[in-house]
């Protein structure tokens, strides 16, 4: 589970990046943005109230995600550590800090593609739908199934 929620920590990393489309008509990805739901296909219990949600917000409320935007196709996003242990037989899950990843972004109708910076520079490429209020996606995340992302403009 510990690997999973990495994977899937990893997948709205690289998500949540877009950029400024030639098209004036449509809407432009610059600015910043705000996680609003992470729903995963099979509902899960995080917070171990005995209910499994959909909506990974609602079972993990401290998980935070930001993201930036620049007309000049580079973007920051923050996005909160979790942190995974075994207390008494029960995997508790908890927010512990934060990360940041900066990188260059290009989009190319609803196909985006980012390149974070770092020494080991990685290189993504995803389908987004992109309005005005609304930039979301869709990805694998292993057991959770399909994981659909909703970040809201600022």
């Amino acid at each position: 589970m510990k690997k999973l929620l990495s994977i899937l920590f990893i997948a709205v990393l690289f998500a949540s990046c877009s950029s400024v489309d030639d098209n004036d008509s449509a809407p432009s990805i610059v600015g910043s943005w705000t996680l609003v739901e992470l729903n995963a296909a099979i509902p899960i219990d995080l917070n171990n109230d005995g209910t499994a949600d959909p909506n990974i917000l609602k079972e993990l409320p401290c998980f935070k995600s930001n993201g930036a935007f620049t007309a000049d196709g580079k973007f920051l996003l923050t996005i909160s550590s979790v942190k995974a242990e075994e207390v008494n037989g029960v995997m508790v899950y908890t927010c512990d800090g934060s990360n940041v990843s900066s990188g260059t972004y290009v989009l190319s109708g609803d196909k985006l593609t980012t390149t974070t910076d770092g020494p080991e520079p990685e290189t993504t490429t995803t389908t987004i739908d992109l309005s005005n209020e609304y930039l979301k996606t869709t990805m694998d995340a292993g057991n959770l199934g399909q994981l659909k992302a909703v970040f809201k403009r600022d």
